[in-house]
């Protein structure tokens, strides 16, 4: 059943909602990089919700990047945020004009019903008026992650980016080379 989705700019206060988005999710496969390859491998697991910690450590980092310029788009069903992507607007060191999607999170119970592709969509347009050529995403290994963000348009990132891979070497590191109008 697809409910009625609004989407729009978030201001800092609304980060603080991030509480209402369920993180809980069933992953049945993960990718590796093996010879330059992307290659599935078969593994269930059961991945739960952030904790309440959790969220509160994440909605402050959120609000540390929200305070350096980043833009960030909320999608609500009613009065609860049930998916937040969040663009920053420091470009990356590696590429020309490359900005990074630093989040991107939809509601378990709200996935496959077009949210996160439109919560995307939000952000790649904002990175395409700030100029950037690019929008570089580090996405989790799973599956459903990987397949959603290379259904979209994504590719292998060329270069990857040292810091980002850094901060999370098991991530598969996309970009999505932005074409203007």
């Amino acid at each position: 059943m697809h409910q009625k989705i609004a989407y729009r700019q978030l201001a800092r206060a609304d980060i603080a909602h991030l509480v209402q988005i369920n993180r809980t999710e069933v992953i049945d496969g993960f990718y590796t990089w093996h010879d330059g390859a992307l290659v599935l491998q078969n593994e269930l697991f059961h991945i739960p919700d952030w904790s309440t910690a959790e969220k509160q450590r994440r909605i402050q980092k959120l609000q540390a990047i929200f305070d350096n310029g980043a833009t960030f788009f909320g999608a609500f069903c009613a009065t609860s945020l049930v998916g937040l992507s969040v663009l920053d607007h420091c470009a990356i060191k590696t590429g020309e004009n490359r900005l990074n999607l630093e989040g991107l999170w939809v509601s378990h119970s709200f996935r496959g019903q077009g949210v996160g592709q439109k919560l995307f969509r939000l952000a790649a347009e904002a990175a395409l008026e700030r100029g950037a050529s690019a929008l570089y995403v580090s996405a989790t290994p799973s599956k459903h992650t990987v397949e959603f963000y290379t259904r979209l348009g994504c590719q292998p990132a060329q270069p990857i980016d040292p810091n980002l891979y850094q901060k999370e070497p098991e991530d598969i590191h996309l970009e999505l080379l932005l074409l203007r109008p």
